[in-house]
């Protein structure tokens, strides 16, 4: 599925064209689902507004040296599995035995049944020209069967597998396909269109652990980085106390969650938005067990708590140590979170007003996490950074480099480790900090 793409860019606010909307249960449509969970294909034309930052280069066919597929197909047979029932699985590259990287792609979440349904479906022909993340169709994200033989992403995690301070960990890249951040245990199959499709995507996640502890050797470790961007951001928040109970003692486990450090608000107009597909997707998905176990017991009742599928509900109650990676002005959390898909001055100002206030809000929120934590917050209007090279290299916060904040982090090095641009910096502007402690 690889070889035939030259370049992808992230899509903010791009519909399915051919699926129509995507509706609830209740029959309503949820427009910002529709809208924002595929990751469409594109000619180098840099999207509007991201001039500043330079376009955003997903895949440029170019195999990542010694990555090797993997799929999960004994699990499978026990039911994990993809959305339309094929194994889960992904890249790995094996090098030094003690130190390990795994990092879960993003790609949005499905927001109905029909949209799942639509993630799945691998007999679109010709292929659709709206493709999700890698993918020849939309069904990369919900199926195996289209996955190629070598790992060639490179918008996702891939300047922390070239950074020579971990080049040589073995390094796993797991791909998406259950829809819901690896979080549901449905027990039945949903039937869409004479079609099942399944939400399995935790005993994906207990499937994939299994395999790397039992048969890759993670089990006689020392450390695990455990990540992901995106979709795979909220992998990362929700799963990282977890994941690190299922390692070894002698295992030192670290988190780092680029993008998804998001708040459960409506749109600046009052539309609901992002958090109606959550709670949605919570229900349908069977995700309760997937739920930080200390975010939800911080809710008494246990129909809020999938407010804990937000990275700042969440982030305050791992234990494990964590990295946040986000931008004030994500480029997806404009549209999804905000409700204004263009950069933020070019938004109404009723929309820039509330985009301040929001970035102020998830500043002071990371500020303010334990600290076993580390966080590294910038104006630059970005989204999935540890694949941009300008960025991981580039961006800085307090005179020190996105990369080098989070290596100095990992690495227990004396300081602060809460990087948080100062200022407002309502043009997203990237590269040197241009704060400069200013408030």
């Amino acid at each position: 599925m690889f070889a035939t793409m030259k370049l992808l860019v992230v899509a903010l606010v791009v519909a399915a064209a051919d699926a129509g909307p995507l509706l609830m249960n209740d029959g309503v449509p949820l427009a910002i689902f529709a809208d924002a969970d595929l990751l469409v294909m594109n000619d180098g034309v840099p999207l509007a507004g991201l001039a500043d930052a330079g376009p955003l280069v997903m895949n440029d066919g170019v195999p990542l040296a010694g990555f090797e597929k993997f799929l999960l197909t004994d699990a499978a047979k026990t039911g994990a599995v993809c959305l339309d029932g094929s194994p889960g699985g992904g890249y790995i590259r094996r090098g030094d035995p003690k130190k390990w990287i795994i990092f879960h792609q993003g790609g949005g979440w499905c927001g109905s049944d029909a949209n799942c349904a639509q993630r799945a479906n691998c007999s679109q022909s010709p292929p659709s020209p709206k493709g999700c993340i890698m993918g020849k169709t939309c069904c990369a994200l919900g199926s195996s069967t289209v996955w190629g033989p070598t790992y060639t992403d490179k918008y996702e995690g891939s300047e922390i597998f070239a950074d020579p301070r971990f080049a040589n960990y073995t390094q796993v890249y797991a791909m998406y396909c259950d829809g819901g951040s690896w979080t549901g245990d449905a027990q039945k199959a949903v039937v869409v269109n004479g079609k099942k499709i399944w939400y399995k995507g935790r005993r994906l996640l207990d499937a994939l652990l299994d395999h790397m502890l039992e048969q890759e050797g993670l089990k006689s470790a020392d450390e695990l980085m455990f990540g992901g961007c995106s979709a795979g951001g909220l992998t990362c928040y929700l799963h990282c106390d977890y994941v690190a109970s299922r390692m070894p003692v002698a295992v030192k486990t670290k988190c780092i969650c680029d993008a998804m450090f998001s708040a459960n608000v409506p749109h600046y107009d009052g539309q609901v938005g992002f958090p109606a597909g959550m709670k949605w997707g919570y229900s349908a998905w069977n995700s309760s067990g997937s739920a930080n176990a200390a975010c939800a017991a911080s809710f008494a009742a246990p129909a809020d708590r999938w407010k804990c599928f937000f990275g700042q509900e969440t982030a305050k109650h791992v234990k494990t140590p964590l990295f946040v990676l986000n931008s004030k002005y994500d480029s997806w959390q404009g549209p999804a979170i905000i409700g204004c898909s263009t950069a933020l001055k070019a938004c109404p100002a009723a929309a820039q007003t509330y985009w301040v206030k929001y970035g102020k809000a998830m500043a002071a929120a990371a500020t303010a996490l334990p600290p076993q934590h580390g966080a590294f917050i910038a104006n630059c209007r970005a989204h999935c950074q540890t694949g941009t090279a300008s960025a991981w290299s580039g961006t800085t916060v307090d005179g020190v480099a996105m990369g080098a904040a989070f290596k100095a982090w990992y690495d227990d090095k004396p300081g602060n480790h809460k990087h948080v641009e100062a200022c407002p910096g309502n043009d997203g502007s990237c590269g040197a900090d241009k704060c400069s402690g200013k408030r």
